[in-house]
């Protein structure tokens, strides 16, 4: 059995474009920059998922899980509005795992008392992480040296390590299926420029070989940057009924 899971910055107006994520074939999308479901129904549109989950603090720009296929969505009691765009949840049905979606947005506009700072988020979550099976996707805003720096210098404090600490590990640097691994594929271009590429959106998933990570995509600007000015990135497990993400 395969489990599809799909990050993507949608640059707002994600009913326009949910054909796009589609064609994906997700199982559970991460999405960033999407609108809430009461916004949704002002419009007139329903996503054609099995379930979902948003939060934000701007009606038409938020964060949100959406499942299909069956899986459905609890949001875990972990759940904290001081960190307020990282979404803990668990996934149910025929997998069962924790996911955390992330987005860290303009820190300006974030609401008081609140904050996206990542280090937080994952000491915040670090338990909920390590409960079960997990995934942690979504739009950082960082560059790859900046999720490896060392707070202070000081060994296992960057993002990376933290998150290595727990099991994870980022999709984009594991070999998938004996080849050697392509790091550093680009994920967002600014102002929708094929040659303004930076690296800022990630997958981390488990490093143990069950669930196996059978495939990892970046997909390609071309096709994408019409849509959004990020490209969704694509992690593919194997699931047997040996691996933790059976239900």
């Amino acid at each position: 059995m395969k489990l599809r899971i799909v990050s993507w910055n949608c640059n707002m107006a994600l009913y326009q474009k949910f054909d796009r994520l589609l064609s994906l074939r997700p199982d559970v999308a991460i999405i960033q920059e999407c609108a809430s479901p009461e916004r949704d129904a002002a419009r007139r549109w329903q996503p054609p998922c099995t379930d979902r989950d948003w939060i934000g603090f701007n009606a038409d720009k938020g964060l949100g899980v959406f499942t299909f296929g069956g899986l459905r969505i609890r949001r875990a009691k972990a759940y904290s509005e001081a960190f307020s765009l990282y979404l803990p949840v668990h996934i149910v049905g025929r997998c069962r795992f924790n996911l955390l979606g992330a987005w860290m947005a303009d820190a300006r506009k974030i609401p008081p008392g609140a904050t996206n700072e990542p280090l937080a988020a994952m000491r915040a979550y670090r338990r909920f992480l390590a409960s079960a099976p997990s995934v942690v996707a979504g739009d950082f805003n960082l560059l790859p040296q900046q999720i490896s720096h060392r707070d202070g210098g000081q060994p296992g404090s960057s993002l990376v390590e933290r998150l290595a600490r727990i099991g994870l590990q980022n999709a984009d640097d594991l070999p998938i299926a004996g080849a050697p691994a392509v790091p550093l594929r680009r994920t967002h271009y600014h102002q929708r420029k094929p040659g303004r590429g930076f690296v800022v959106d990630y997958i981390f998933v488990p490093r143990c070989e069950r669930p196996r990570l059978s495939s990892f995509e970046v997909c390609e600007p071309r096709g994408w940057i019409q849509w959004s000015d990020h490209v969704p990135l694509v992690a593919e497990f194997t699931v047997t009924r040996e691996s933790a993400f059976i239900g």
